[in-house]
Formats: C-alpha cells, structure tokens, sequence
C-alpha cells in the first residue's frame, strides 16, 4: 500500500475563551492525503475547513495552541520543525491558493516581481531563468497576453485573472500538495470552470495532490476523487466522492446533499400582471478606461440600451460573467450613477425621482458597508435616520429593530455585538435586516450569498421568498450562480458584454437557445465530468510541469 502524502493523527486545537477556559475548535481530527488525486474537503461555516488548511500550514490562529496530536508530511511533524524548514515546506513542498487574492498580492508590486521574490527563496533559478519560468507558468494558466500581465499591477487584473496568477504562484516552485481554500466560490461560472479544469491537470499531468476546500457540493462532484466531511471541528465522514455525494452515512452529510439537491427543484411560478415597480428604457453607460503616459483613454459600454421592467412581488434574476455591466445597472437603479441615455421610470407614489428609501441594496460583502465602531442594532436601525418622520411607525425604533431582527433570525444577544465578532452568515442577516426594516418596494441583491454554505444559502434564500410573497416586495437578485437564480426568481435577465440578451421565465433558463447562455449552463459544477478527470487528460500543452519527475 502507498505511504500517505500527508497524515493528521489525533489533532486537537484549542483556542482561549472569555471565560478563561480552552475552546477546541478542532478536536480528536484523523485523516490522510494520498500521495495524488484531489482530496474535497467540505462543511458548513464554522465546521473548521480554513483552520484545518492553516494548520497544514503550521500556522495557528491567534492565541491557537496544540493540545494534542501531529501533522505528518512524509514523515515528518511538521509541528515541530524549526522555522526555516517550515518556510521551505510552505513555499516548495506545499502551495496554497486563498479564496480572497487581495491577501496573497502586494499592491505595490508588479505580477513579475512576485514571481522573481517566490523563486528566489524556494528555487536554484538565475533571473533570467525565473521569469522564463514565471511565463510558461502564466501561459499553462490560459493568460492572454503573459507578457502583460508579467508587468501590471494586481488591480489591473480581473478578479479571475487574479485568481490564475495566485493559482501559478502557488505552482511556481513545483509543491507536492496544493491547498486550495474555495478558490472559485466568488467567480463567475465560465472562470470557475476554467480554474477547475487547471487544478485537476496539474494533479494529473504531475500526479501531485490536492486538498480542495469548498462548501459547493457541485464543484466536488466536478472535481473531486475522495471527500472529507467535516462539522464543528469535527470529521464525521470520509470516502470516496461517488459515495459520500450518492450515499451518504452521516445525518449531516445527508442534510448538505439535501440541501445542495434542493436547489434543482423548480423556481418560482410566474406572476400575473402586477403593477410596475420599475421601467427601465435605452440604458446606456459609458465609462474610459485604460488611460496611460500620451496615450487617449477608450470608450467602455458598461451598459448598452438595457431596457425591461420589474413589477411588484417579482423576483427578476439577472446572471452574467464578471464585467457583463450587472453591478453598473444596479447602481443605475440606485441613482447613484447616471446613464449617459436611457430613462428610468417609478411610479409616481414613490416620489420626487427619489430612489430612497424605496429602494434598498444588499452587498456582496456586507463586512465593507458595516461602520466596525457600530453595534449590530445601531447598523440596522441607521436607515431610520434619514426616513422623513412622517413614514416612520408609532412603535420605538428600538422595538422595530428587534422585530426585523426577529425576522431575519437574528437573536437579541446579537444585537449588541460588533460586526467583527459575527459569523460571515450572521453578517449577511444583519445587512438584510437593515434593507429589510425600511420595507423597500424593491430589494436589489448584489451576489449577497456567494461565500455562504448551502444550508445557510437556502435560509437566506427561503427568508427572502417568504418576505417576498408576504409584502410583495419585488426582488433583483444579481448572481453568477444559475442554479440560485432558477431557483429563487420567477424571470431571468441575461447580460453579456453590457447588453440584456435575453429575458426569460426562471423555468425556461435550461431550454435557452442562446449561445451565451448555454456556455453558462454548460459551466455549472457538476454539470458534466471533464475528460481529465477519470481518464486522459484535454490536449493542451503544460510545458512547465513535464519535466518533474
């Protein structure tokens, strides 16, 4: 039988409580790596999947201590190696890939420099050699135009152009294991494919291994060749992907795939004619990018003649890739851009051209719109400070505050914490709470459920449908996520390069006939299993790892 790549035998991880006593946030933990394939590490939020993968690392939260038990990579504990080899263990013997890329780059530095730093402290490399290599990497990455990206800045990539660099950095030094901690839950369908397909040639091209974190039952269906399941810091479950995902042991295994599974059941029914909420005519904006040194900046259509209308009680779902212009058409309807042509009509009860407070937004990272110095009741009571005193309630702002609250499943104690001390899912309440309160005629939701679990997905989801149909309230729900749109929303909206290119109901989504829209379908996880990943790999060139043995 193989030796192991890498084996966790009796981990135990405590952190201090206010209490002055030890919390275990991971406790009695046993599991191997093979010495290939990928390895899916799935679980809730807070199941202890990031830790985990930190602890691999030999890197231990703040005031994380050992209590007991070893991490072996090929033998060695790597618990109690000295600090220079456990630096050449992080860079050379095992890459990591973040979930968030603002983390891993230096804003100050270009793409090359990062490469030149990385292979010069784990590689033999001459300079000229490294930036060789640093291209191969960028190419084997599907980079259009290496040499460019070689030279820019991070901000000047798109976030899945990002997600590629960060993916061949980890690569550069040629690891034995890749930790890669949901590289993909905050990309859009075609990219996610794309950064899939890269991880599983590189495993198989190199016979390397990968420990893939993710709480997408999808991706690992896509993906993965064994899974890991864990829950409150716990494994409750292991075996071979085709088992856990179709006969899953455990209870709580079998709620995530019940979960995950509910997302195919059919979306809402369509509506009948309902007064309009919006009507949007000929939208149109454009912004120059691209500016440099002599050079005139271009003209970029964000939006080009978007027209369509929301009605009340419907929940309109608008998909589309990274930069197809959805973000900029919401903050066209939220007035706080202005269209260079087109017009957008309310009705008239709502008043003065005024979007507020009619119209509320939830973001995709509610951490960002939070004041951190702000307890959890002051942040969802904040609308009722500019509501005009004459639409407020008789009822004290504090009594309402713990009745939306209420609603969002939010408990009191909460209310008096700061964002900082909430869960990622939590926080996602309290950003809904605090839309929710000003009862909004239409709720714009800017791919507010990305980062969260599908348990916590389908809460999220199934508060707002409920809110939906006991108010009327219509919904924009933006998301590059299919699967939540079809299930959620009563009609899709599909953006491409600007343009609204079709309008459909939610139940017709997988019957689509344009081209655009079917590669979107196609990209789904779990849609379909790649060529390399049971047999032979796709024929495309990965020069940069043929030559390791």
């Amino acid at each position: 039988m193989t030796e192991p790549l890498l084996e966790v035998s009796d981990l135990t991880l405590t952190l201090p409580s206010k209490a002055d006593t030890d919390n275990d946030i991971l406790t009695r933990l046993s599991f191997t790596l093979p010495g290939r394939g990928i390895t899916a590490l799935i679980g809730g939020s807070g199941s202890g999947k990031s830790v985990t993968a930190q602890a691999l690392l030999g890197m231990l939260p703040r005031g994380g201590s050992i209590a007991s038990g070893s991490i072996r990579f090929k033998g060695d504990d790597i618990l109690k190696l000295p600090p220079r080899q456990l630096q050449r263990y992080r860079g050379s013997r095992v890459g990591y890939v973040f979930q968030d890329t603002s983390g891993t780059f230096d804003p100050l530095l270009r793409i090359g420099r990062h490469f030149a730093e990385l292979l010069a402290i784990h590689t033999p490399l001459p300079r000229g050699e490294a930036k060789k290599r640093a291209l191969q990497l960028l190419r084997d990455m599907q980079l259009p135009d290496p040499e460019r990206v070689y030279d820019a800045y991070p901000h000047e990539l798109s976030g899945g152009m990002r997600q590629r660099v960060q993916l061949a950095l980890a690569l550069a030094a040629e690891p034995e294991l890749l930790i890669a901690d949901e590289p993909t839950t905050a990309l859009d369908m075609p990219v996610q494919a794309d950064i899939l397909r890269l991880i599983r040639q590189w495993s198989v091209r190199t016979e390397g291994t990968v420990l893939f974190i993710t709480h997408d039952l999808g991706v690992v269906a896509e993906i993965a060749d064994e899974v890991l399941v864990m829950r409150r810091g716990t494994l409750v479950e292991a075996g071979p992907a085709d088992q856990v995902l179709h006969r899953p042991a455990h209870p709580y295994t079998r709620q995530l795939v019940e979960d995950f599974a509910s997302f195919s059941a059919p979306g809402s029914k369509p509506l009948p004619d309902e007064p309009p909420v919006v009507e949007a005519r000929g939208l149109t904006k454009t912004y120059r990018a691209g500016r440099r040194w002599l050079q005139r900046a271009t003209p970029v259509a964000a939006v080009r003649e978007a027209s369509f209308t929301i009605r009340r009680g419907e929940m309109v779902g608008l998909i589309g890739e990274s930069g197809s212009g959805k973000s900029t058409l919401s903050r066209l309807l939220l007035q706080l851009e202005q269209p260079d042509r087109g017009t957008i009509q309310w009705p008239p009860a709502q008043g003065n051209g005024s979007a507020r407070p009619s119209v509320q937004w939830v973001h995709q990272d509610p951490f960002a719109s939070f004041d951190p110095r702000w307890r959890v009741s002051r942040i969802i009571g904040e609308g009722l400070d500019y509501r005009p005193r004459r639409n407020r309630a008789a009822s004290s702002a504090a009594e309402r505050i713990r009745a939306i609250a209420r609603e969002t499943g939010l408990s009191p104690e909460l209310l008096d914490r700061y964002p900082h001390e909430l869960s990622g899912g939590m926080r996602q309440r309290v950003a809904l709470a605090r839309a929710l309160l000003l009862e909004p005629s239409l709720l714009i939701l800017d791919e507010p459920f990305a980062s969260l679990d599908m348990t916590l997905q389908r809460q999220m989801l199934g508060l707002i449908r409920s809110w939906n149909e006991r108010t009327g309230m219509a919904v924009l729900f933006i998301t590059h996520d299919l699967r939540a749109a079809a299930h959620l929303c009563h009609r899709v909206m599909v953006m491409y390069r600007g343009e609204l290119v079709e309008q459909l109901p939610a139940s017709g989504l997988s019957g689509s006939d344009h081209p655009y829209t079917k590669r979107m379908l196609a990209s789904i996880p779990g849609s379909r299993r790649w060529a390399v990943q049971r047999c032979e790999p796709e024929p495309i060139t990965l020069n940069i790892f043929h030559g390791k043995e």
